[in-house]
Formats: C-alpha cells, structure tokens, sequence
C-alpha cells in the first residue's frame, strides 16, 4: 500500500508546491534568527544537512551563508525546483540536493554540524518509525553540532482547533478539512487548492496528510530516547520562548 506521503510528494506534488513556493521570502529571515540562535548555543555551522528539504527554501539560505548544505526529500519534482533555486542564487557549489528518505539516514555517510527539519516534517509515520527517523537525526550530528526541528506546537493545534479553515494566497484559494484522534494523537488533514476564474474557481487538486502532533515535552522525551543529552525548546525560530499559545514548536537538540 502507498504511504501518503509518496501520494503528496511524489504524485501529487504540484498541488503543494505552490504552497511551498508562496513561502520562498520567508526564509531568508527564519535563517538568520536561527544562526543567530545557534550562536548564542555556541553553535556556528559549516556544514548542514536538510532533512526534507522540500524546493530548498532553508537550503538555498544556508549557503548564501557560506554553509555546505546537503538537502534530501522523497520527491523528484522538488529536488528539482531545489536545485534551480542554487543555481539561480549562485550557490550550486555549495549545494547537494537529492532524492532520499528520512527513513533511511543511516545510509547517510559522516556527520553535519547542523541537521534540519524544518515546517512540520516531522511525524509521518508510526510510532516505531518516528522513533527510529529520530535515532537517524542524532546519527548525522556531530557531537559539537545540533539539530533543529520546527514544527506546529501542539498546544496551540488543539487551544485553536478548528474542522475547517480558508485562505486566499493572490487568485489560490486554499480549503483545510481537519480530524484530530485523542487516542493516537494523529491529525488527518485534506487540502485542496482552487484557481481563481472569472467569477468562479477551478479545482486544481487535494491532497492528505496524517500527522502525528507533538506537545514540546513529547517531543523532548522522544528526542533524549533517541540519544540526544540537551534538548532547548523555543517558541520558534527567533528563539523567543515557547508558551501554550505559541504557533510553532522549535527545538535544538544538542548531543
């Protein structure tokens, strides 16, 4: 049976592409809080490895900034745009991007200074799965790096739960369905994009995802069992602190 996330981003990937795209400018700020950030750990990278790194948002910053950045994602559309985005940024030296899973880290060779997985990437499979992608993050970071995590905080997901939700992006109308399980703490969402027309709208296509939602201190102790010893939590990642009313959940793990 397909896994949904080779539906989404491997079949379907156009659909949530335009999402990714409409986020590009984003990045340059979240890049520079986050060095920011890491420095005041004592942390100053030089080399990066991005766990699903999507087109290369993080990516492309990262070596901009003089980082070797290596990023990895299931999908071959993306890995693609990715690697447009180096090359049209001037860092295509500085940059790797191809196809892998996160499944499979431990095929990886060496170790990074900094490991990223950023925008809620995390979470996609079962419990056992989840475990061990997190055991293959602390198997990519060197002992005096760290790896970055930013994601929905699930303290807010639930505060400010809602069934459905709209949003317009220029002529995109995006449409979220939500079904969040108490028992296994997983939240089942249906996207769809519609194109403005005329005075209607054409359906360009859904896709679905089945997360599953971490609290901060879930997450934490999932990360201390998967080896790593400081676990620092924010409330994103300008490294504000983390309250029950924060959006996102950024964590540095430290070995």
């Amino acid at each position: 049976m397909t896994h949904w996330t080779e539906e989404m981003f491997v079949e379907h990937a156009s659909v949530f592409e335009r999402t990714m795209h409409s986020r590009v400018e984003e990045a340059n700020e979240e890049v520079e809080e986050l060095l920011d950030v890491l420095t005041e750990h004592d942390i100053q990278p030089e080399t990066a490895l991005d766990v699903a790194c999507g087109i290369g948002r993080h990516t492309v910053e990262f070596a901009t900034r003089g980082l070797t950045v290596r990023g990895i994602d299931i999908s071959t559309p993306y890995v693609e745009s990715a690697r447009e985005r180096a090359e049209k940024n001037g860092v295509a030296d500085s940059v790797t991007v191809e196809v892998g899973d996160m499944r499979e880290l431990d095929s990886l060779e060496g170790t990074y200074d900094l490991v990223t997985n950023m925008w809620t990437a995390f979470g996609y499979f079962d419990e056992e799965t989840n475990e061990a992608v997190a055991a293959g993050f602390r198997n990519c970071v060197a002992e005096d790096g760290a790896l970055v995590m930013e994601l929905s905080n699930k303290e807010f997901v639930l505060g400010n739960y809602s069934e459905s939700s709209a949003g317009f992006d220029e002529d995109i109308l995006s449409v979220e369905r939500n079904e969040y399980c108490p028992t296994t703490g997983r939240m089942e969402t249906k996207f769809a994009l519609f194109e403005q027309d005329g005075d209607g709208y054409e359906f360009l296509g859904e896709v679905k995802w089945d997360l599953r939602v971490y609290a901060p201190a879930e997450l934490r102790q999932l990360l201390e069992r998967a080896g790593f010893g400081d676990v620092h939590l924010y409330g994103g990642v300008d490294g504000t602190q983390l309250k029950r009313d924060s959006n996102r959940l950024m964590v540095i793990a430290e070995p």
